[in-house]
């Protein structure tokens, strides 16, 4: 496996962040949806195959780390691989930014139209991290429980934010029962075995409910070697295990009883500063993002957004375009 994977044209480095896999802490996988084996068409800089399941519509990882090494890796996801200070300060900034989140993010606010409002709504966000989204949801009315691996994330959303938050998703859904919303933000794409993850989370939906999917858009790949060695997505946040597109997600609707109720790709990859090792945000830099957190939730925060739309340099990309995103909402049927 290894000897022919080495013969597979290997993609050069643009992230420093490239995570280490000894061979040992590595197995061979097929699709992740229809579990047909496939050829690998090419490796990221970190050596790991990349195969296309054209029945699916998905690229994904042929290779993927063992459990354990998933474990040991994500342990420790917030100190090293994205560095974040967990602190009163930190919560503070989170709490002011909330606000205007709550507000601006198109996401929140096709959640709230598809869910006729979010006050008093249940609603799950699984690989919450520090708890960002979760914070906005509750800042727009919503019961909010959060799902994170990561100990030193979870103790932060716990005791920094006061939120609730559990190990994994069949804590939460055993102890909340059935819930409004599941929320996957840059979640799917993490999971071993996504279709087992997703069957289960439409378990523990009531009727009506949703599930929301922020992913990063495969369907940007193309389909073949020539495409997809030019999509920036392989070269990035290396610590992704497959790349679903718009059809994968059909598909997977359909398989899952579930209705399409929006489906949209836009925006733009972070790029900044990916090519330097990563650190925690500075003094100087925390202050400035409360200050900018502070004036989008002030009375003033439309007229400031106004602004720095119209001063943006031509060449700057408007991330309410593009296709570097995949934006999913499914909704559970009432009927069969």
């Amino acid at each position: 496996m290894f000897a022919s994977v080495a013969m597979v044209p290997k993609l050069p480095p643009l992230d420093c962040r490239i995570p280490s896999w000894a061979p040992a802490d590595l197995i061979a996988r097929p699709c992740p949806f229809c579990c047909t084996w496939r050829e690998a068409v090419l490796r990221r800089p970190d050596g790991l195959p990349v195969a296309y399941c054209r029945d699916c519509g998905i690229w994904y990882l042929s290779l993927v780390p063992t459990a354990e090494a998933l474990h040991r890796f994500y342990s420790g996801y917030w100190r090293s691989f994205r560095p974040q200070r967990f602190d009163v300060t930190t919560a503070r900034l989170m709490r002011r930014a909330a606000q205007a989140t709550c507000h601006g993010d198109f996401r929140i606010h096709r959640l709230r139209a598809i869910l006729g409002g979010l006050y008093g709504k249940r609603i799950v966000d699984v690989g919450c991290g520090p708890g960002s989204f979760l914070l906005a949801l509750e800042a727009s009315g919503a019961h909010t429980l959060g799902v994170e691996i990561s100990e030193e994330a979870a103790d932060f959303v716990r005791l920094g934010l006061g939120l609730p938050v559990y190990g994994d998703l069949q804590e939460c859904l055993a102890e909340a029962g059935p819930v409004d919303a599941i929320v996957l933000n840059d979640l799917v794409e993490h999971l071993v075995d996504p279709a087992a993850f997703l069957g289960a989370a439409v378990r523990g939906l009531r009727a009506g409910a949703i599930i929301s999917i922020w992913t990063p858009n495969g369907g940007a790949a193309g389909t073949d070697f020539a495409s997809a060695k030019e999509w920036v997505g392989f070269r990035v946040d290396l610590e992704h295990l497959q790349y679903l597109s718009p059809r994968t997600i059909v598909l997977v609707a359909r398989k899952l009883n579930l209705e399409v109720e929006h489906l949209e790709t836009t925006g733009y990859p972070g790029l900044e500063g990916i090519d330097r090792p990563p650190r925690p945000m500075s003094w100087l830099g925390s202050r400035l993002r409360a200050f900018r957190a502070a004036v989008a939730a002030s009375p003033i925060g439309p007229l400031a957004r106004s602004l720095c739309r119209a001063m943006r340099a031509p060449r700057s990309p408007d991330r309410t375009t593009g296709t570097y995103h995949l934006f999913a909402i499914l909704g559970l049927r009432t009927h069969p």
